[in-house]
């Protein structure tokens, strides 16, 4: 078990050293975990690493992986040791966002970085990847731009393939223009969705399968309810659902997916707050890996809540709801092995760990936590189990 000021120690020595974990610090097995931020580029800011016992769950470090600019999202690449991230910048509008790939040392964790290209738009928020035409897609939440971005046979970003621009506003204060928070492959292949929290819409944006280019049409729209702020969407293990969470209204929206024409068809929608609260604000969602368990983030409560997921209608029931064990809980997600979520509350700089009940679905925090600063998403390599 990690204490406090062991992972302060482990902070400071990785920061002494240059911003690189130390093979001996690091070098242990078990599960890499890239930590993303809200900091700047400066020193002690960017990406940092931690370690993962998926058997017991016990967490080493965090060190400084590498220094970059803002980097509110990451994804590894199931394909190669290769860990790609955005560099959330250019919201102002003035300037394009940028992506960046880096090269993963599976014994250390070090990151080296392979190459850096333009992310389309302002903004970039969010990352995803198509395994099946080797592409990486780009929400841009500054400007509501999505783009396309072939990737390498070693890793490298070959620059943009194609970019669509979103249109729509909505009646919050921060629906001004469009904001796109989130890009989904769905299971096929054959779409990207991305909710957009400034349109109210989760636009639908067909695939070349081979190439991975945004249909020059343009996209379809599921339009939200006005406020909504739609954020982030997941699908069931069988691609029969999807499920979003809405940062403005503090919902959980589920629908069906309908793979073939591409077209979402809601079900429910479920407040994730009760009634009577003055705030509400959802930041994540995550499915288990069985589709059993739907779990969301509520910034408003500081708090996650577990629902069961009906296989056959998709209706949800809750099972739990527990404090995050911090504040600001910005995001969550849990480990390959399926054992462990890791939630990161960005207000608190903390990481805390809770234990998953792969039966009942329920949370149970462990005395495992880790110091961040401004933590805000989470990576992990291998990206699964079954590849360790």
């Amino acid at each position: 078990m990690m204490s406090r000021r062991a992972s302060i120690l482990l902070l400071s020595a990785g920061l002494l050293a240059g911003g690189v974990p130390s093979p001996r610090a690091q070098d242990a097995g078990g599960t890499l975990v890239y930590i993303g931020t809200h900091g700047g580029s400066g020193p002690g800011e960017g990406i940092f690493l931690a370690r993962l016992d998926p058997a017991t769950g016990a967490l080493a470090g965090p060190v400084l992986a590498a220094r970059i600019e803002r980097p509110t999202w990451q994804v590894s690449d199931p394909e190669r040791s290769v860990l790609y991230s955005v560099s959330e910048t250019g919201n102002d509008g003035k300037s394009q966002a940028g992506v960046q790939s880096f090269s993963i040392d599976v014994p250390t964790g070090r990151l080296t970085p392979l190459s850096r290209v333009d992310s389309g738009g302002g903004g970039a928020t969010h990352l995803a990847y198509g395994a099946g035409s080797g592409t990486l897609f780009v929400a841009n939440y500054g400007d509501g731009r999505v783009s396309a971005i072939p990737v390498l046979a070693d890793g490298s970003l070959a620059g943009l393939r194609s970019v669509q621009a979103h249109a729509g506003s909505g009646p919050h204060r921060r629906q001004k223009g469009p904001h796109a928070h989130a890009a989904v492959v769905d299971p096929g292949g054959n779409f990207l969705l991305v909710p957009d929290l400034g349109a109210d819409r989760i636009f639908i944006h067909r695939l070349d399968p081979a190439t991975g280019a945004l249909s020059p049409d343009g996209p379809a729209a599921e339009v939200l309810p006005p406020g909504s702020g739609p954020r982030h969407l997941v699908f069931s293990p069988d691609g029969r659902f999807a499920f979003v969470n809405t940062e403005l209204t503090g919902e959980v929206h589920v629908y069906r997916w309908d793979a073939r024409e591409g077209r979402l068809t809601l079900l429910s929608r479920t407040d994730i707050d009760p009634p009577g609260g003055t705030e509400r604000s959802s930041a994540e969602i995550a499915i288990s890996g069985d589709g059993s368990f739907l779990y969301v983030s509520s910034r408003a409560s500081d708090s996650l809540v577990a629902y069961a997921v009906d296989g056959m209608s998709g209706a949800l029931s809750e099972v739990q709801r527990v404090p995050a064990g911090g504040h600001s809980p910005w995001s969550f997600a849990i480990d390959p092995s399926g054992r462990w979520m890791l939630v990161a509350n960005e207000a608190s700089g903390t990481v805390t760990q809770f234990a998953v009940d792969a039966v009942s679905g329920r949370l149970t925090g462990t005395a495992n936590s880790l110091t961040v600063p401004k933590p805000v998403s989470f990576a992990f390599y291998p990206p699964k189990e079954t590849a360790r």
